[in-house]
């Protein structure tokens, strides 16, 4: 009798032992198995960061690109290097801060990472709050930058219209004589157009450039850490 209590007890044992290997291997690919998952969702979200990347440095390398070519008129125009007949033959250097180039930088991939709530690897997490905190900061020093060019390009626009005669005319983009009059003899046309080179050479394009450099970086470090 006791021989087959204790074989019963051995044999209950055994398959509750069993059951709880079961369930250990079962939780283990489980685990494995979402841990996978997760990995593969970061994956793909760093791909689409690595994408924005590259996509605002495209858009980055064309603002230059503006700015380079526009250099050499804005000298000239604070240089006084050009002639009524210049400014008539080619409306462009009257028009020289009338605008510029706007830039929208995309936070779809890094709007992602920030709403991951997956585990993270010790290398991926360092990777993820690398990102998260350059898109915050970059993006906030460019904002700024970018309103003071704005509010200049605006307090010029809202003065020549309440002071200016020929500003009716200019704003169909049309060059008259009283305006070129303005550009070539007022110091105060000279003192707008060095303001608005200061704010685009010295403020925001290298605060861009930044962005650029910084962002390279980050593409190798994607690049790498998905090997």
């Amino acid at each position: 009798m006791k021989k087959k209590i204790l074989n019963f007890i051995v044999h209950a044992v055994r398959e509750i032992f069993l059951v709880v290997i079961g369930i250990l291997i079962a939780v283990s690919i489980n685990n494995w198995n979402e841990n996978r998952q997760q990995n593969q969702e970061l994956n793909q979200i760093l791909l689409k960061v690595k994408e924005d990347l590259k996509s605002d440095i495209d858009k980055i390398d064309q603002t230059v690109e503006f700015y380079t070519k526009a250099d050499t008129v804005f000298q000239r125009v604070i240089n006084s290097k050009y002639s009524k007949e210049d400014y008539k033959k080619n409306p462009k250097i009257g028009h020289l801060i009338f605008g510029y180039p706007e830039l929208s930088f995309t936070k779809r991939g890094v709007s992602l990472l920030e709403n991951f709530k997956g585990n993270l690897h010790i290398e991926k997490e360092e990777l993820v709050q690398e990102l998260i905190a350059f898109y915050n900061e970059q993006l906030w020093e460019i904002k700024v930058d970018d309103e003071l060019r704005a509010q200049d390009y605006k307090d010029n626009f809202k003065y020549w219209k309440e002071n200016h005669n020929w500003w009716f005319e200019y704003v169909q983009l049309q060059i008259n004589d009283e305006f070129v009059k303005y550009a070539l003899e007022s110091k105060d046309y000279k003192t707008r157009v060095a303001t608005a080179q200061f704010f685009a050479y010295k403020v925001y394009l290298p605060e861009i450039r930044e962005f650029k450099e910084k962002g390279l970086e980050l593409i190798k470090k994607i690049e790498k850490n998905k090997q």
